[in-house]
Order: structure tokens, then C-alpha cells, then sequence
């Protein structure tokens, strides 16, 4: 058992967002919630299924959606990282704060939450067995901007190399953008870090 995971990237910014499903319970949680839309509610199917709506940093591409999922699912658990607070502006309050070492867990699957600062100074990654959504951290052959509010480069790759990179290189990689790819790929020919 472990989780399915489909990918949405249709909102208006181009944002992945991630609709993961514990296999063993049908327990969801959203990545990044830049997106919604009719196929997102069927996939979702159910209110009791909805769990978490979960955000890997405070950019407005990837809570885009959020006030929607919080009109349609009064139960959903909201999280956002703690050390992004200051920048989450026009976002709505989250239930629960998050930081390094948290578990979140969905039916028979924990998510751990690492703190990957860089592309923000809160950014967050979470981890499963087999799994990493890295939100804007690392992308396919690339990595986070760290020229907006609260970037820094030689955080962000300090980030990657102790944190990301440690992890198994078949471990696969679901980023903010684009297509994933695996830990061990990027270490072999990501040319920024």
C-alpha cells in the first residue's frame, strides 16, 4: 500500500496542484492548492475524504484556490508553513502551522515535513516512503527563483544538498512546476545545484 497521486496543472499560474490518496482508506490531502475546478471535485468525490489542504510555501500561485476548497469542505485541516506567516498576505488563516520534523497523517500514510528554506524563508518539502513534494525548492534540471521576498540562493541550495539530496535516489520527485523526476536524477544532472 502507499498513495496515488495526481497532478493538476491548469491553474491560471501554470502551479501544480497535487491531489494525493491513501490507498489503504481513500484519505486525501491537496498540495498546493493553486487549482480547482469539476475535476478536482470528482477525483476528491466525497467531503469526509478531504483531509488536509496542504501548502509548501507562501507564494499566491499555490494558494490561489484556497478560499474554494474551504467554501466546499468545512472540514478540511488547513497547514501552512510557520516560518512563512509573514508572507502570507491575502491567505487565509491556516488551522494548523507547520515545521520541520511534523507528521501529517492520512489513513495508513505519514507525510514527514522538512523545512527547505530558500525559495522563501519558510518553504517546506513533504516526505513520504517513496515520495517528496518539493513545491518551488527543486524542480526537473532546476530550482526555485530566490529573487523574491525572503529568497536566498546560497540557502536554497544549502537546502537541496543537506536535505534533498541525502534522501534515497529513487525517491521520486513531485515539484511546484513542471514534470517530476527522481533524487538520483537530479543529483546526476541538475546544473544548479
Amino acid at each position: 500500500m502507499g498513495i496515488t497521486v495526481d497532478c493538476y496543472p491548469k491553474g491560471i499560474y501554470g502551479e501544480n496542484t497535487y491531489i494525493i490518496t491513501d490507498d489503504a482508506t481513500g484519505y486525501k490531502a491537496v498540495i498546493d492548492p493553486g487549482y480547482y475546478g469539476t475535476d478536482i471535485k470528482m477525483d476528491i468525490q466525497n467531503n469526509a475524504y478531504l483531509k488536509y489542504l496542504l501548502l509548501t510555501h507562501a507564494h499566491h500561485d499555490h494558494f490561489y484556490a484556497v478560499d474554494e476548497y474551504l467554501a466546499e469542505y468545512s472540514a478540511v485541516n488547513f497547514a501552512a508553513p510557520l516560518k512563512d506567516k509573514p508572507l502570507m498576505g491575502d491567505c487565509p488563516e491556516p488551522h494548523t502551522w507547520l515545521k520541520e520534523g511534523d507528521i501529517i497523517s492520512l489513513g495508513a500514510t505519514d507525510l514527514k515535513v522538512i523545512e527547505t528554506p530558500g525559495h522563501t524563508a519558510g518553504g517546506i518539502c513533504f516526505v513520504t516512503n517513496k515520495e517528496i513534494f518539493t513545491g518551488d525548492t527543486l524542480f526537473r534540471v532546476s530550482v526555485g527563483r530566490t529573487d523574491l521576498e525572503s529568497g536566498d540562493w546560497d540557502t536554497l541550495v544549502k537546502s537541496i544538498r543537506e536535505k534533498l539530496y541525502t534522501l534515497d535516489e529513487d525517491m521520486v520527485v513531485y515539484p511546484g512546476h513542471g514534470a517530476s523526476t527522481t533524487i538520483g536524477f537530479e543529483k546526476r544532472v541538475n546544473p544548479f545545484v
